[in-house]
Protein backbone atom coordinates (compact mmCIF):
# COMPACT_ATOMS: atom_id res chain seq x y z
CA UNK A 1 0.00 0.00 0.00
CA UNK A 2 1.15 3.38 -0.73
CA UNK A 3 0.13 7.07 0.73
CA UNK A 4 -1.38 9.14 -2.79
CA UNK A 5 -2.72 11.87 -0.81
CA UNK A 6 -3.01 14.05 2.56
CA UNK A 7 -6.14 15.87 2.42
CA UNK A 8 -7.32 19.08 4.12
CA UNK A 9 -10.80 17.63 4.46
CA UNK A 10 -12.42 14.32 4.39
CA UNK A 11 -14.87 15.17 1.79
CA UNK A 12 -11.78 16.09 -0.45
CA UNK A 13 -10.11 12.45 0.63
CA UNK A 14 -13.89 10.91 -0.89
CA UNK A 15 -13.85 12.85 -4.03
CA UNK A 16 -10.61 11.20 -3.98
CA UNK A 17 -11.30 8.21 -3.54
CA UNK A 18 -14.07 8.09 -5.83
CA UNK A 19 -12.25 9.63 -8.84
CA UNK A 20 -9.56 6.52 -8.02
CA UNK A 21 -12.26 4.04 -7.90
CA UNK A 22 -13.87 5.28 -11.14
CA UNK A 23 -10.71 4.25 -12.89
CA UNK A 24 -10.51 0.98 -11.48
CA UNK A 25 -7.96 1.86 -8.71
CA UNK A 26 -8.49 0.16 -5.03
CA UNK A 27 -8.15 2.62 -2.32
CA UNK A 28 -8.80 3.49 1.21
CA UNK A 29 -9.11 6.57 3.65
CA UNK A 30 -7.02 6.29 6.62
CA UNK A 31 -7.78 8.93 9.57
CA UNK A 32 -11.09 9.31 8.60
CA UNK A 33 -13.12 10.15 11.87
CA UNK A 34 -9.41 11.58 13.47
CA UNK A 35 -10.81 15.28 13.31
CA UNK A 36 -12.08 14.83 16.64
CA UNK A 37 -8.54 14.07 17.77
CA UNK A 38 -7.28 17.38 16.75
CA UNK A 39 -5.60 19.19 19.78
CA UNK A 40 -4.56 16.07 21.56
CA UNK A 41 -2.59 14.85 18.37
CA UNK A 42 -0.69 16.66 16.03
CA UNK A 43 -2.54 18.22 13.08
CA UNK A 44 -0.63 16.33 10.35
CA UNK A 45 -1.61 13.21 11.71
CA UNK A 46 -5.17 13.87 12.20
CA UNK A 47 -6.17 14.72 8.33
CA UNK A 48 -7.42 12.10 6.09
CA UNK A 49 -4.94 10.12 3.91
CA UNK A 50 -5.74 8.50 0.63
CA UNK A 51 -3.74 4.80 0.25
CA UNK A 52 -3.95 2.85 -3.01
CA UNK A 53 -3.32 -0.89 -2.06
CA UNK A 54 -1.96 -1.81 -5.43
CA UNK A 55 2.12 0.04 -5.52
CA UNK A 56 2.26 -0.14 -9.28
CA UNK A 57 -0.54 2.30 -9.25
CA UNK A 58 0.71 4.78 -7.49
CA UNK A 59 2.13 6.76 -10.11
CA UNK A 60 -1.16 6.04 -12.11
CA UNK A 61 -3.59 7.11 -9.40
CA UNK A 62 -0.91 9.94 -8.47
CA UNK A 63 -1.28 11.53 -12.10
CA UNK A 64 -5.04 10.86 -11.86
CA UNK A 65 -5.49 13.51 -8.93
CA UNK A 66 -3.54 15.82 -10.26
CA UNK A 67 -5.53 16.11 -12.98
CA UNK A 68 -8.61 16.59 -10.60
CA UNK A 69 -6.78 19.07 -9.22
CA UNK A 70 -5.91 21.38 -12.36
CA UNK A 71 -9.20 20.77 -13.87
CA UNK A 72 -11.11 23.72 -15.13
CA UNK A 73 -14.09 25.24 -13.20
CA UNK A 74 -16.66 24.55 -15.79
CA UNK A 75 -20.51 26.24 -16.58
CA UNK A 76 -20.12 29.41 -14.28
CA UNK A 77 -22.77 31.97 -14.20
CA UNK A 78 -22.02 35.05 -13.39
CA UNK A 79 -24.65 37.35 -12.01
CA UNK A 80 -26.51 40.20 -13.63
CA UNK A 81 -26.39 42.20 -10.12
CA UNK A 82 -22.95 42.09 -8.58
CA UNK A 83 -21.23 40.57 -11.46
CA UNK A 84 -19.58 37.36 -9.23
CA UNK A 85 -19.20 34.36 -10.78
CA UNK A 86 -20.69 30.90 -9.19
CA UNK A 87 -20.85 27.23 -10.11
CA UNK A 88 -23.16 26.58 -12.58
CA UNK A 89 -25.74 24.60 -10.43
CA UNK A 90 -26.02 27.42 -8.35
CA UNK A 91 -29.33 28.82 -8.43
CA UNK A 92 -28.88 31.97 -6.43
CA UNK A 93 -25.53 34.25 -6.46
CA UNK A 94 -23.62 32.97 -3.23
CA UNK A 95 -22.52 37.04 -3.08
CA UNK A 96 -25.81 38.65 -3.16
CA UNK A 97 -28.05 36.17 -2.67
CA UNK A 98 -30.38 37.22 -5.87
CA UNK A 99 -31.67 34.45 -8.86
CA UNK A 100 -28.63 33.40 -11.40
CA UNK A 101 -29.72 33.08 -15.03
CA UNK A 102 -30.85 29.60 -16.77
Amino acid sequence: MKRVLIAPTLLDAQLAVDTLSSLGIVTHIFNANAAGALGEVPFMQAQPEVWVDDDTQDGHAREALAGLRNAPVRNEKTCPHCGESSPGNFLSCWQCGRALPD
